[in-house]
């Protein structure tokens, strides 16, 4: 056997070990089983609330270049849809099954009649929130974020209400395709033995 000679001025780097972190401390997220996966947590510069341009939206019966958004509960391709004129800031879209539309029963101008226009070569997004109960015991926010992630769903943000101690309701904000992909979605986290309650937010 050969030994390599080291010479004596030479300084020798100990390898150094990777900190392990104790299941005390993942606490009952267990966010570390699905790293990699994105969040984009509130006061981010990524939110919805911003407002996108008509073309970016694949809706027909837009007016010209007003900025358009969607409501803060979202919508998405399979919904039915109106649009709701603000002056000077622009049209934003809700379901047509939003209970935030009675707002605007007395002001008929301000509603556009449109619908969506999707092209299923090219899938895009769509925002759309869900209300989920969730049982506190560790890694449940986990297994809920890994149902979203497994499904092609995307997260967007997440609010979290503790309303006893056994149980804590995750307000979810969501990316997907259309009514169907979120159907999906809301069918796979009913079927957690985490989750007790899961329903789509209508405002």
């Amino acid at each position: 056997m050969i030994k390599a000679a080291i010479p004596e001025d030479a300084q020798v780097e100990t390898p150094k070990r990777r900190r392990r972190v104790k299941r005390a401390e993942e606490g009952w997220f267990g966010l570390g089983k699905v790293m990699g996966l994105k969040f984009r947590w509130p006061g981010s510069s990524s939110g919805r609330s911003r407002p996108v341009g008509a073309r970016s939206i694949p809706i027909r019966g837009l007016r010209g270049d007003l900025p358009v958004s969607f409501t803060e509960d979202g919508a998405v391709p399979g919904d039915r849809i109106v649009g709701i004129v603000t002056p000077g800031e622009g049209i934003t879209i809700y379901p047509i099954q939003s209970p935030a539309l009675k707002d605007f029963e007395e002001e008929p101008e301000r509603w556009l009649d449109v619908r969506w226009d999707v092209d299923d070569t090219t899938p895009q997004r769509f925002p759309a929130r869900v209300l989920v109960q969730n049982v506190n015991e560790p890694g449940s926010l986990a297994q809920v974020a890994t149902v979203i992630a497994e499904h092609d769903g995307n997260i967007d943000n997440i609010s979290m209400h503790r309303r006893s101690p056994d149980f804590t309701e995750l307000t979810i904000d969501l990316e997907v395709y259309d009514l169907k992909h979120l159907s999906a979605i809301i069918a796979q986290l009913r079927a957690k033995s985490v989750v007790a309650r899961v329903e789509r937010v209508n405002g």
